[in-house]
């Protein structure tokens, strides 16, 4: 006699199926999540199991390798061993890839392995659910994962060691591949170039030029800063426009120091066979020969890049110590008409247009009091780099770096480059500015400006220049030594204080800000 199926069970049995299903309920669950824990572990105790233990196996053999990789070399270094290697990363995305998709089947299938009769509805539908949302706990990181590796790898493709022959006479400073990778290198030059190329333009200008001159060991920077309107500037004997102009730029106020790149890439591109920017090698190298450092790497943003830039970091925060025109003209009598907005005193967050305008902006100021706020954005953008904030806004940051930027450092030495910014993050940066209060931009004496740089770093990581002598157009006055002190204060350009002493040392870059 068979029992009729519609007959109503009784409550013992009742009560027993619904402690039963709580219990696979709670099962399953808990396999699930270990699967989502570590791959395959709980997929060990279902039917599954031979895939579950070769997942384990697998798994636990990747995680043993990572490590060890990782203790040997250090994270930064084990991480940055394949990020800056493009065949490294197409393989790293085609791995985690794999691994990903194997993970979340092992989840699923643990799932699936777990299912029982006795379940009700509600406690399928809600362990289905748990399923499919720890999928995508997992596969959500490694699609980022899979992008961010791609992304990378476009980046490392396209921005790093692409800038064409920007070198000078004598060898870069260059990382070793031992503990420390700057051990053996006594200081590292780097120019860093802003320009307002654009597709209105013919050619380009360079609107900032510094020199960040990095002690590796410690990161402790000098930051020093040329005005763009400087005249009869250098060439070295190497350069091709040494013939045209062998005492220098020197033909009128119109050839400043900002340019030298058009003079070289626009007006006599013919004399540079072979060299594939002459504008960057060029300034690099009047750069050398106004500074006498050695120019060890060189980086350029365009205007158009740079707010990109600080858009894509968030903004930065700057105290702006004077009321700043965005647009604007002065006319003959000195009026100033046509501005669009101010930017206003105070602490503040500046996104990239007004960042860009806090750092261009002159009309009620002057170049040295722009340069001024140029240093003082290097330094805050610098400040203001954290891991967590270039991984989340890494994507629109690769952008603005490929369309860009341009450097000149290669692949091989971007370990060795994570390391140094994160010296230079925890060291101090000072400034130091050519402005009318130590030098005269019109007619300048290099060889004061090449001393007060000496007397700012150890002189004999001195490089010499070039040329045998100082072009005849520099100042025939020698520049009185001026007596170090701080840069004002005072919301006033730096070339408006007449009753402080000129300064010829390096000050602490805060107070630029």
């Amino acid at each position: 006699m068979t029992s009729d199926p519609r007959r109503p069970l009784p409550d013992g049995v009742r009560a027993r199926r619904r402690v039963a299903a709580a219990r696979m309920a709670r099962r399953s669950a808990t396999l699930t999540i270990l699967s989502t824990l570590f791959p395959g572990s709980g997929l060990t105790q279902t039917r599954f199991y031979k895939l579950g233990w070769l997942v384990v196996t697998l798994a636990a053999g990747t995680v043993a390798a990572l490590a060890a990789v990782v203790f040997a070399k250090g994270p930064t270094a084990a991480a940055l061993a394949v990020a800056v290697r493009p065949g490294a990363l197409l393989i790293a995305a085609g791995l985690i890839a794999v691994a990903g998709v194997l993970w979340v089947l092992t989840i699923w299938l643990t799932h699936r392995g777990t299912m029982d009769d006795r379940l009700d509805r509600v406690q399928r539908v809600g362990l289905r659910a748990l399923s499919a949302l720890l999928c995508v706990v997992i596969a959500v990181p490694m699609a980022t994962a899979v992008r961010y590796s791609l992304i990378q790898r476009d980046v490392i493709g396209t921005l790093f060691g692409q800038s064409g022959d920007v070198g000078t006479d004598g060898e870069a400073a260059r990382p070793s591949g031992g503990a420390d990778p700057w051990a053996d290198v006594p200081r590292v030059n780097v120019l860093l170039i802003g320009s307002d190329a654009g597709d209105d333009r013919i050619g380009v200008r360079t609107d900032s030029m510094m020199i960040a001159s990095i002690e590796p060991k410690t990161g402790q920077t000098i930051l020093f800063s040329f005005p763009r309107n400087m005249q009869n500037v250098p060439f070295p004997m190497s350069n091709p426009l040494y013939k045209i102009y062998p005492k220098g730029y020197t033909c009128g106020s119109e050839c400043l120091l900002n340019a030298v790149w058009h003079e070289a890439e626009v007006n006599h591109p013919e004399l540079f066979k072979g060299i594939k920017q002459p504008g960057l090698y060029t300034i690099k190298g009047v750069l050398q020969e106004i500074s006498g450092l050695r120019i060890d790497y060189t980086t350029t943003v365009d205007l158009k890049g740079f707010e990109a830039l600080v858009n894509a970091m968030g903004g930065v925060v700057i105290n702006v110590k004077e009321k700043l025109p965005i647009g604007g003209h002065v006319n003959a009598a000195g009026n100033i008409y046509g501005v669009d907005s101010w930017i206003q005193p105070g602490v503040q967050l500046l996104d990239g247009f007004h960042a860009l305008w806090y750092a261009r902006s002159r009309i009620t100021s002057d170049d040295f009091g722009r340069m001024r706020r140029q240093r003082c954005l290097v330094g805050k953008l610098i400040g203001q780099v954290n891991v967590g904030t270039m991984l989340s806004k890494y994507p629109a940051l690769a952008q603005v770096a490929k369309d860009n930027v341009q450097m000149d450092i290669p692949p091989t030495d971007l370990p060795a480059w994570a390391e140094l910014v994160n010296r230079v993050k925890g060291a101090t940066i000072s400034s130091l500015a050519f402005t009318p209060d130590n030098i005269n931009p019109g007619n300048p004496n290099f060889v004061a400006i090449r001393r007060m740089v000496r007397e700012a770093i150890d002189p004999s990581l001195v490089v010499p220049p070039s040329t045998t002598s100082v072009p005849s157009t520099t100042s025939k006055t020698p520049t009185k030594k001026p007596t170090a002190t701080k840069t004002p204060t005072s919301t006033k350009s730096p070339s408006s204080t007449t009753s402080t002493p000129p300064p010829s040392a390096p000050v602490d870059l805060e107070e630029a800000c």
